[in-house]
């Protein structure tokens, strides 16, 4: 029996100096930035409400996928 859980849903650590930009380009190369980084900040939006001027870090988890339905 393996121990392995898959994770609900996709996701990423930000790497240094990431933004919503740098995020959406490496992780859906086949998209248009701009839609892109507006489903990312949809999916993320503990993010994007998170008060100035705090940026992303290195330990935030950004989801890369919907929430399941």
């Amino acid at each position: 029996m393996s121990a392995t859980i898959e994770p609900l849903r996709p996701w990423v650590y930000p790497r240094e100096g990431d933004d919503w930009r740098s995020i959406a380009a490496r992780e859906f190369p086949d998209r248009p930035v701009d839609e892109a980084v507006a489903d990312l900040q949809s999916w993320n939006l503990y993010l994007v409400f998170r008060p100035a001027p705090a940026m992303m870090t290195r330990s935030d988890i950004v989801f890369t996928g919907p929430p399941a339905a």
